[in-house]
């Protein structure tokens, strides 16, 4: 019996040696780089046909996070308000996770003075603000650009071009990946 006890676990040994070791070679994967994905992810809200995204930075400030608003699928939002809502800053869920903006606060009075030009197949969207945009960083820029570019017309990634009070800076497209 004793060694009859003594080959099964050695067999249970070496199993477990053997499968540790498969685990350890990765089964053959090659590790790569960053891969270039496109455009950023779309959000699917629960029980609502019809979001937008507004682009917050994590609490780290390293990065854009996407934080859905959900709305009645009978209603969009235009996206003049849809920008205010985004220059508010991060409310609710959003601010308790930790949440920030890039961007400034604006009083009710500049808050008025923020517009959205239709869509043009040829240019995208421009966005006014009555604040300077030359001097906004990389992550408040793309705040803007991604929160108006994805949201702003349905199923739709448009180009949008900031134009501030010192300077009107070239169309871009959403870029997550900074």
């Amino acid at each position: 019996m004793t060694a009859r006890r003594t080959r099964s676990r050695a067999t249970a040994v070496t199993a477990a040696l053997a499968a540790c070791a498969l685990l350890l070679t990765g089964c053959g994967i090659k590790r790569s780089g960053v891969v270039d994905s496109g455009h950023a992810a779309t959000v699917k809200v629960p029980g609502s046909k019809t979001a937008a995204i507004l682009y917050f930075v994590s609490r780290e400030g390293d990065r854009l996070v996407p934080v859905p608003f959900a709305i009645s699928a009978e209603y969009t939002l235009a996206p003049v308000p849809l920008l205010r809502l985004l220059l508010n800053g991060p409310t609710g869920p959003a601010d308790a996770a930790g949440l920030t903006t890039a961007l400034p606060r604006l009083s009710d009075a500049q808050a008025e003075a923020v517009a959205v030009s239709q869509n043009s197949t040829d240019e995208g969207l421009t966005v006014r603000v009555p604040f300077a945009v030359g001097s906004l960083s990389d992550l408040g820029r793309d705040q803007l650009v991604c929160t108006v570019g994805a949201s702003a017309l349905p199923n739709t990634f448009s180009p949008v071009t900031l134009q501030g009070t010192d300077t009107t800076l070239p169309s871009a497209e959403c870029d997550t990946g900074r």
